[in-house]
């Protein structure tokens, strides 16, 4: 199984949509559908707006099938780095691309933004695997995505 990892185009967004979609309702809702869809293409216009706050997105391939995506930047402009929208297609889960994808991720972070805090909101589904790459729960707030489908804030450990 050969992956690479490249910063998304707009040419992937179907797949990364699609890959979003194979994890609904598990680890997002339906209603963030709709906000994934427009983050997708707010980030694929060079001269938008949000491209100040340095979004940077990238999608991981399975022999060059995109079967995930994820990024970062600091979405409220306040200097701490925001991890965004970071998935892998259900048929790819335990083997290993998340945790490749979020390695590369840190990795750029780290170089861009060394001394910048980093953060990630996600559920009780997903937060023990943020835990084995060094973060921790900061606050956990029930219910916060739909009934039954609770928020957990995480910052990285330095």
């Amino acid at each position: 199984m050969k992956t690479t990892i490249k910063p998304y185009h707009k040419d992937d967004e179907n797949a990364c949509i699609a890959a979003f979609k194979s994890n609904v309702p598990l680890y997002f809702t339906e209603t963030e559908v709709g906000d994934f869809e427009n983050f997708l293409q707010r980030i694929a216009i060079p001269d938008h707006p949000e491209r100040h706050l340095k979004t940077h997105y990238f999608v991981i391939a399975v022999n060059g099938e995109i079967v995930g995506c994820g990024g970062f930047g600091d979405k409220d402009n306040t200097a701490v780095i925001t991890l965004a929208w970071g998935l892998v297609h259900k048929e790819y889960h335990k083997k290993g691309l998340g945790g490749q994808l979020l390695s590369h991720r840190l990795q750029q972070i780290r170089m861009l933004y060394p001394d910048v805090p980093v953060i990630v909101d996600t559920t009780q589904f997903a937060y023990a695997f943020f835990e084995k790459y060094g973060f921790c729960t900061t606050k956990i707030t029930n219910d916060y995505y739909e009934t039954g489908m609770h928020r957990y804030d995480m910052v990285l450990r330095s």
